[in-house]
């Protein structure tokens, strides 16, 4: 299969790759080869290479330390938003160019189903919104017919020595291609033992 990974230089997205490579061609994307906030840049750079069957996003959310401050004057919120969402704007063009596709993979985060967290007032709400923004992104590209959904590697934080386990387990779920999980985000920790 021909994958292509979108946000590829942090340590953990390499010990990913290194898990899919085994049996596959994989594709490394990210700011050094991909103008997000060009599409016809990634347009072109995307056609340098065989169409993807699996296109996974593991795009860094700029800005995702900034909390929601009620001082915050609206020129400032909306600098806030401008970033979250040109990484929201980059993944639907990433999948109306690679809409052939069959399999959509977001590294996302479960933080909108979170119900017990502390953090649930206005701290992190705007993280929250992308978030769920990005979920309505999997969802619409499931009713058109495509594997879509994202995975969490959450707790991995908790576990410095265990990334690499998380790394392997989130391999084995992409390459599964589990389509109980479609339209849907699942904890990496929780899908397999």
């Amino acid at each position: 299969m021909n994958i292509f990974f979108i946000g590829s230089t942090s340590k953990f997205a390499t010990m990913v790759i290194s898990n899919l490579e085994k049996n596959n061609r994989v594709y490394k994307f990210g700011r050094s080869n991909l103008d997000y906030e060009n599409y016809n840049q990634m347009k072109e750079e995307f056609s340098k290479y065989p169409d993807p069957d699996i296109v996974i996003f593991n795009i860094r959310c700029l800005g995702t330390t900034i909390n929601y401050n009620r001082s915050l004057v609206d020129s400032e919120l909306l600098e806030i938003s401008k970033n979250f969402y040109s990484s929201f704007f980059t993944k639907l063009h990433i999948f109306d160019i690679c809409k052939n596709a069959s399999n959509f993979v977001f590294i996302t985060s479960s933080i909108t189903k979170w119900t017990h967290d502390p953090e649930l007032g206005f701290n992190f709400i705007m993280y929250r919104q992308l978030r769920a923004s990005e979920q309505q992104i999997m969802k619409s590209i499931a009713s058109e017919g495509k594997l879509s959904y994202g995975l969490c590697p959450g707790g991995m934080d908790e576990d410095p020595e265990g990334h690499e386990g998380y790394a392997k387990n989130l391999a084995n779920i992409i390459l599964e291609q589990d389509k109980e999980l479609n339209g849907t985000v699942s904890l990496v920790n929780q899908y397999y033992e």
